[in-house]
């Protein structure tokens, strides 16, 4: 199994070539600065960590996501009570139909400002099944041309909550706030070439809620953006993440999209989510 050994007060060991790692043996609520630290460092290198036996309910996670930063709000889903910034999902065994998530996608992308960091913790896991698949968009980038990387530079994407309350509302345990309207009306842009504010490696801004380019029809559109996302899925671009009870899964929002797998019907699955402000995406210099 291979170690990254340039962390020295973590072990973190890669789940794929191209993103994803687990980190065993720290201690997020209590550990020391470094260790924090590192783990940013880990995130900012590998974009999605799967940090296991982290003993968490609702207000030790508040404490962890708070170390990473500010909350970002949620303008959709009505937090637990007591605590802003914590939503529940809970999934029972006689629950049928899609979950949430099961489109890929990218958190808040409508949002000027998306979540920069995803925080997500298993309380309750099924034993086989319910794991979430994330895929690169630096590896997306990676991926083009020069001729459609200059294509693509020039153009900015138009991100739309339109449909997110209708998407939200299936599921009839997850309780939504009353912000409809304004979700539905809200239309952000941002460019679609941009780069990471950290290691300066280049991405492909797109998601689920890209409308259209600017200046562009969405009929006009659609070819890039669905060439776009079927090339962002490509399974060499992907990690899935294998929940365990005590999981903390946490991922750089913006540079990945992911998915949650509806394979485990019959099991509880008891989920706490929390999100870290990020940044307006940044275009990536010529």
């Amino acid at each position: 199994m291979l170690r990254d050994d340039r962390f020295e007060t973590i072990e973190v060991i890669p789940i794929t070539g191209s993103l994803g790692a687990e980190i065993r043996g720290v201690d997020l609520v209590d550990g020391d600065d470094d260790v924090v630290s590192e783990v940013r460092r880990a995130l900012d290198e590998y974009h999605v960590l799967a940090v296991r036996d982290q003993k968490l309910d609702a207000e030790r996670l508040h404490r962890v996501a708070r170390r990473f930063g500010p909350f970002s709000g949620n303008p959709v889903h009505t937090p637990m009570d007591g605590f802003d910034d914590i939503v529940r999902f809970v999934r029972e065994p006689d629950d049928t139909g899609k979950v949430i998530g099961e489109e890929w996608h990218m958190d808040l992308a409508w949002l000027e400002k998306p979540p920069g960091i995803t925080m997500l913790f298993g309380e309750v896991v099924p034993p086989v099944g319910g794991d979430t698949c994330f895929t690169s968009l630096e590896k997306v980038y990676d991926s083009l041309s020069p001729r459609m990387v200059e294509l693509l530079s020039g153009l900015t994407g138009m991100h739309s909550g339109r449909g997110v309350f209708a998407v939200n509302a299936i599921q009839k345990r997850l309780p939504l706030t009353a912000n409809m309207e304004a979700v539905e009306n809200t239309v952000v842009e941002h460019p679609v070439i941009c780069e990471h504010p950290v290691t300066g490696r280049k991405y492909v801004f797109v998601s689920g809620v890209l409308t259209h380019f600017k200046g562009m029809t969405e009929d006009e559109s659609r070819p890039i953006r669905d060439f776009l996302m079927a090339r962002a899925i490509r399974p060499e671009f992907n990690c899935r993440l294998r929940w365990e009870p005590n999981t903390l899964g946490m991922w750089n929002n913006p540079y990945v999209l992911h998915t949650a797998i509806n394979d485990y019907p019959g099991y509880r699955r008891v989920m706490y989510r929390s999100t870290v402000e990020g940044a307006v995406p940044r275009a990536a210099a010529a």
